[in-house]
């Protein structure tokens, strides 16, 4: 480290705790109540699950098979070497 200056000393101030804090306008709030009433209601009223076709259905099952058969043949070995 030639040439590098290196300084080991840390000078650490604290927060200033004499911020001024920040009133909220009414606009604010009246649009952070109708934003959250309106994600409240959207999850309230779309409970209806999309319709999948029976061969979308038939693929998900087998990808899911296949994954859950793939997991129990790399975990059988490690079950027999415990």
């Amino acid at each position: 480290m030639k040439g590098t200056i290196v300084s080991n000393d840390i000078d650490v101030r604290r927060p200033d705790t004499r911020a001024v804090r920040r009133r909220v306008t009414l606009a604010d709030r009246i649009a952070l109540r109708i934003g959250m009433s309106l994600i409240i209601w959207s999850r309230r009223t779309h409970r209806v699950r999309p319709t999948v076709d029976p061969a979308t259905r038939q693929r998900l099952d087998r990808e899911r098979r296949e994954r859950e058969l793939d997991l129990l043949v790399r975990s059988a070995p490690m079950r027999m070497w415990r």
